[in-house]
């Protein structure tokens, strides 16, 4: 495991910013860290890349025990922060040179043009990093998070204030990090980008850890006894009345030819509903059970916390 952590708390005089969470990252797995502003999720980064020691809980990152770590460097991880701070004067390989000061002299160039290339700023190499739009800053940082090649990558909302094609070029090279056996804990508040990348999902809100579980696992326990229907014309009246009394309807919402049919239980309610519009000679485009996204099940932790 790379990360196990159990039990953290963290508090600044009296505010309680974590309030005994545990955390587990398999090796290998892209973690999804999702929290609205406030949540705890930057002091919990701080910790797990040994910048802070948390006041209770016991944290092992990539085999060490942060507490007892001197020098957030013993870990050997990569990191970015939220907003990578560059010197606007170096170029985009000086850059990587001098924060890759520690690696083997001989092979650093031959490394620094390995990253360039990986991030897609081979053409960029000699630019002044001034120059650079947000997300070449973010991808050089990236970069620079992996000049070692460590292991575990820890990412601060690193798709935070990018546009689309930004957000899909570092979405990419996350990808391309667990292809290269890397294990990855991305904090984002982006819930769309987490379901498009994560294996396995956080959920923190007031510094408690409302649910942590693999994505897939999440979403098929929050799925709705919910069918979307979408017809080829409008629906009659007469038929409206069929379709309610079938066994096992409880409601039905209808907009346009557009359809929601919320059953008492999914059983062989799909069946049923296909033979009735079947013998009602009803032309079906699609049909399929709702399916709840992240940011669904995001917004519902949040509510239920609140209330």
């Amino acid at each position: 495991m790379m990360i196990s952590a159990k039990g953290l708390k963290k508090s600044f005089k009296k505010f309680e910013a974590l309030k005994g969470i545990d955390i587990n990252v398999d090796k290998g797995e892209i973690y999804g860290f999702l929290g609205q502003n406030g949540a705890g999720k930057s002091t919990t980064m701080n910790i797990l890349a040994g910048l802070s020691k948390p006041d209770a809980g016991t944290c092992l990152v990539n085999g060490w025990d942060v507490n007892k770590v001197t020098h957030p460097g013993d870990i050997h991880i990569g990191y970015l922060p939220e907003e990578p701070r560059l010197y606007p004067w170096l170029t985009a390989k000086e850059t990587l040179l001098y924060l890759g000061s520690r690696y083997d002299k001989g092979c650093a160039g031959k490394r620094a043009d390995e990253m360039l290339d990986w991030i897609g700023l081979s053409k960029s190499a000699n630019r002044r990093v001034g120059g650079f739009s947000r997300g070449m800053k973010q991808r050089l940082g990236m970069g620079a998070a992996l000049f070692y090649d460590n292991d575990l990558i820890l990412l601060d909302e690193p798709s935070s204030a990018l546009d689309p094609e930004g957000r899909s070029a570092v979405l990419n090279l996350i990808l391309d990090l667990k292809k290269r056996g890397k294990t990855v804990f991305l904090s984002t508040h982006i819930l769309s980008d987490a379901q498009r990348v994560c294996d396995r999902i956080g959920i923190l809100t007031n510094g408690i850890m409302r649910a942590e579980k693999p994505l897939d696992e999440l979403l098929n326990e929050n799925i709705k006894s919910i069918y979307d229907i979408e017809i080829c014309s409008d629906l009659e009246a007469s038929d409206m009345s069929k379709l309610k009394e079938v066994e096992g309807v409880l409601a039905i919402e209808a907009e346009n030819r557009q359809i929601s049919v919320e059953v008492r239980t999914q059983g062989d309610m799909a069946k049923e509903l296909m033979l009735f519009f079947i013998a009602s000679k009803i032309c079906i485009r699609s049909f399929g059970l709702r399916k709840p996204s992240l940011e669904d099940i995001f917004l519902e932790e949040t509510c239920k916390n609140e209330n």
